[in-house]
């Protein structure tokens, strides 16, 4: 009960300081790990409706598991609608490469912002493309003359300049990884420090990496952009380099500092032993010379 005080008191404050009004004829109260007379005793004081997760807001589901087809399957509705949409239209191949990438610059961002892409489902979005393009508007079945590879490279390359979603859903994905290593972000840097202790799996130990087991599936993506099937092959980390500086911002064991496999993981006995396991760099020595000298 002082939860749904609580959100009623914030709700209403946000009332009076903005002049808006809450429709909570609209709204929807969902509940974790709560009984469902708890759920109708919340929905009889904020006169309000229950749901359950996942649940969809702005177009994106939340609590879907992006692993499953059909999670997917509204974003391949929507794509193959709007392609669709041009038909009984005359539309050069020049035309239709616009198109496709006009399309594939709106739609998939929330979506590919997200969720790691199934392999299976960029295989029917590559279809879908691929169709439109070869194809014309009406989607009838014609030669493919190129390969996808090529149709996905530049055009100063030789090929026609379409996106390749794939490529483009690891760069996103990235860029999360990116504001997490810089500080960058806000509250839900904090919630993961705080969850997962604050540091990034080291995608090095070869497999799967236990630090990320029972994780959330949007976690286990950032830190693998490599893929699960073969997790050696990080490329973000292998083409980013930290800057020690003071050391303040490096953690001496979990952090990849000093060579690509972690100290943690290359003196594994010491790290047993050590009574810092969570200690920076530059607490843990100082730098004499030019050089790093550790203390004891």
């Amino acid at each position: 009960m002082a939860n749904l005080w609580a959100t009623k008191t914030i709700l209403r404050c946000f009332e009076l300081a903005s002049g808006l009004k809450v429709n909570f004829l609209k709204s929807q109260v969902m509940g974790v790990n709560v009984g469902g007379d708890f759920l109708g005793l919340a929905e009889r004081f904020l006169y309000c409706k229950v749901d359950s997760v996942s649940f969809t807001y702005l177009g994106l589901p939340v609590g879907a598991n992006p692993r499953l087809q059909k999670t997917w399957q509204p974003f391949l509705n929507l794509l193959s609608g709007r392609l669709g949409s041009w038909g009984n239209k005359h539309v050069s191949l020049g035309g239709r490469v616009v198109l496709t990438n006009s399309v594939l610059k709106v739609i998939p961002i929330f979506y590919m912002s997200v969720m790691k892409m199934h392999d299976l489902v960029w295989k029917k979005i590559v279809r879908i493309q691929r169709e439109f393009l070869w194809g014309g508007v009406k989607r009838s079945k014609s030669i493919l003359w190129v390969s996808w590879s090529v149709v996905c490279r530049p055009k100063r390359k030789g090929g026609l300049g379409v996106r390749d979603l794939r490529q483009v859903n690891l760069a996103l994905l990235a860029k999360w990884r990116w504001r997490y290593l810089l500080g960058e972000g806000g509250i839900w840097r904090d919630i993961i420090c705080a969850r997962y202790g604050g540091c990034l799996p080291s995608p090095h130990l070869g497999g799967r990496p236990s630090g990320l087991r029972g994780v959330s599936s949007w976690w286990s993506n950032i830190s693998l952009l490599g893929g699960d099937r073969d997790a050696s092959k990080d490329w973000f980390s292998d083409g980013v380099a930290r800057v020690i500086e003071n050391g303040l911002s490096t953690q001496f064991w979990h952090d990849p500092w000093c060579g690509n496999i972690l100290l943690r993981v290359r003196f594994h006995c010491l790290f047993q032993l050590s009574l810092q396991q969570e200690g920076r760099v530059g607490e843990l020595g100082a730098w004499v010379g030019g050089c790093l000298e550790v203390g004891p």
